[in-house]
């Protein structure tokens, strides 16, 4: 495990998808997984062990993302 990876987790499941070393990379990865889960349920971005952005699905179909700090 790279402690510089960004990892993206569903926050539903628990289970972890993926593992990048550039926060486009998980940003994309995030997104199409937030896309294909049900309204509501964040995918998380962790990085060095904290979350630090959180795409969710809308009920209308929208991407919202939020930046943790």
């Amino acid at each position: 495990m790279n402690p510089n990876a960004c990892c993206i987790i569903s926050e539903a499941s628990e289970d972890r998808f993926d593992e990048t070393d550039s926060l486009e990379e998980a940003l994309r990865i995030a997104r199409a997984l937030a896309r294909e889960s049900q309204a509501g349920d964040p995918v998380s971005i962790e990085h060095r062990g904290r979350v630090i952005r959180q795409p969710v699905l809308l009920p209308d179909g929208s991407i919202s993302e939020e930046e943790i700090r």
